[in-house]
């Protein structure tokens, strides 16, 4: 009796032990087939190194002209009519090439940008003046101011705020400088029937200040485009024109130029990110 009760307990045992071998086995199994998360892509950053080009417009903001002469001093006022002065700018065409580096921190970027470009910029000034000299000699001058600029370039810093991910809105501003090219110059026709010719040339390299605004959007990991805006201020510069001739009097009139240069430039630019 004991032997058989011994042999069915031992029975017993060894189906239940058999059973839950079988059920860690199915439970393994379906482990093993359990699929993993995805995995999260890191979150963009923009520090670090780019370099790119940009391209737009720019134009003068209507920046004072003066000119000036020593005519009055050489010839009573009151022999001297002038016309007032026409302006005229001209927009033109910009393109350069950047680069520069960011360093994120939360949602603030810090950088600094230097860039250089090409940009086609004019404007000019002129009237006329009418004057009697000493004998009864009448003179009628006509005077034409041209300023031009031709390329440009900035060193600039950049602090920006990070609304999205890839969507940066930024503030900038630091040195420009820039070549002008001021030049003046003066016909005059004389009732003798005499014709005169004043000139002036002059082209120097300018250093001021710039600031202005952008929004950059990284459409990859590595590319960016951006909108943005510049205000130039180059300073002033300017020429004196000369007689182009031997006349002892006339030799003596000087016509003076200046120009303040300051400018506006819209642009896009695209960018790789290092």
């Amino acid at each position: 009796m004991e032997v058989r009760r011994f042999a069915i307990v031992g029975t017993c045992l060894l189906l239940i032990t058999q059973f839950a071998s079988a059920a860690s086995a199915a439970d393994l199994s379906e482990r093993n087939w359990t699929k993993a998360p995805p995995l999260l892509a890191p979150a963009f950053n923009w520090s670090g190194f780019y370099a790119g080009v940009n391209a737009g417009g720019g134009w003068y903001d209507g920046g004072n002209i003066t000119t000036s002469s020593n005519v009055s001093s050489l010839i009573p006022p009151g022999n001297i009519v002038r016309v007032p002065l026409s302006n005229s700018n001209h927009a033109g065409v910009t393109a350069g090439g950047l680069i520069g580096y960011n360093y994120q921190m939360d949602r603030v970027v810090l950088g600094v940008e230097a860039d250089f470009n090409y940009v086609d910029l004019k404007s000019t000034k002129g009237g006329s003046t009418t004057a009697a000299f000493p004998g009864g000699v009448t003179g009628n001058f006509n005077i034409a101011n041209t300023s031009n600029i031709d390329w440009f370039g900035t060193v600039r810093g950049r602090i920006g705020f990070v609304p999205a991910e890839r969507l940066l809105i930024y503030a900038t501003g630091g040195v420009a400088y820039g070549e002008v090219k001021t030049n003046i110059a003066n016909s005059s026709a004389f009732s003798t029937g005499l014709s005169r010719l004043w000139l002036g040339d002059n082209s120097d390299v300018r250093v001021g200040w710039t600031a202005g605004a952008g929004l950059e959007y990284a459409f990859t990991n590595n590319w960016t485009l951006r909108g943005e805006y510049l205000y130039i201020d180059l300073g002033s510069s300017g020429t004196t024109a000369t007689f182009q001739g031997t006349d002892p009097l006339q030799s003596q009139i000087r016509y003076n130029a200046s120009r303040e240069n300051r400018f506006s430039v819209a642009r896009a630019a695209l960018s790789y990110k290092f």
